[in-house]
């Protein structure tokens, strides 16, 4: 794992700290949540990626999966992560040699590929293993009911220090039929240090039970600042790790 990975480490599980539940009974401690970040559709707990265990130590089970239909050959299996091994699911990622930028606010750092066993039962009555999801992706916070969005400054209106306004351009990754996200983007958290603005962006999910995916045109989105910005940098804390806000082109 990369420094500047270990180094969001920390602000990504204040971000994401459990809301409270009942009290346990006495002499009794109830389990905490296990801290994920998202890739894709798919969990990946922080302790994974705190301490790393390597594909090559994937047991029988998981290099059969790796034999599985559709699964390509892994000739660098040390440079997989073990996200899951049991009997029915392989899940592994790795962290990219250099950043995918695709667009404009969109950069993919992680490959992710799960391997599964389904079907129809083979000779020894048990499902084979099947490619189930194999891609590229970036690491996000779980905004719950929130959908993820992509975020740039808006390039017409660069802020200045004595701002007390930010504005942005919010790409909403969902099928939204190619409309923009106008009244459902929503600014989840704020935290202010003294170098930096971390913001949390989502975007509430479109009506309409049927939705096309041509893609969809940014969304103009303003943030209000309790103080100037100064010369603190605008981050995105929805990724993992934070990552400075670019410009917009």
């Amino acid at each position: 794992m990369s420094r500047k990975a270990a180094a969001g480490l920390m602000l990504l599980a204040a971000l994401g700290a459990a809301g409270c539940g009942s009290t346990p009974p006495t002499g009794t401690a109830s389990a905490p949540a296990d801290p994920t970040v998202k890739c894709h559709d798919h969990d990946v707990p922080l302790r994974v990626l705190e301490k790393p265990r390597p594909a090559s130590e994937l047991g029988p089970t998981g290099r059969e999966a790796l034999k599985g239909e559709e699964v390509r050959r892994i000739d660098d299996l040390p440079t997989w992560t073990i996200v899951e091994e049991s009997d029915t699911r392989l899940a592994l990622i790795r962290e990219l040699d250099e950043p995918q930028a695709e667009r404009q606010g969109l950069v993919f750092t992680h490959e992710f590929l799960a391997v599964e066993r389904f079907g129809s039962p083979g000779p020894d009555g048990r499902p084979g293993w099947h490619m189930r999801s194999s891609g590229r992706c970036d690491l996000r916070k779980d905004l719950g009911e929130l959908g993820v969005a992509d975020v740039t400054l808006d390039p017409a209106a660069r802020p200045a220090k004595a701002a007390r306004e930010v504005r942005l351009l919010v790409t909403e990754r969902a099928c939204a039929s190619g409309q923009r996200a106008d009244g459902r983007v929503r600014l989840a958290g704020m935290e202010t240090t003294a170098t930096e603005i971390r913001l949390i962006i989502g975007v509430a999910e479109a009506s309409g039970a049927v939705r096309t995916c041509q893609g969809n045109p940014p969304t103009p989105f303003t943030v209000r600042l309790d103080e100037p910005l100064g010369d603190r940098v605008l981050v995105d804390a929805s990724i993992h790790p934070p990552r400075r806000i670019p410009a917009g082109g």
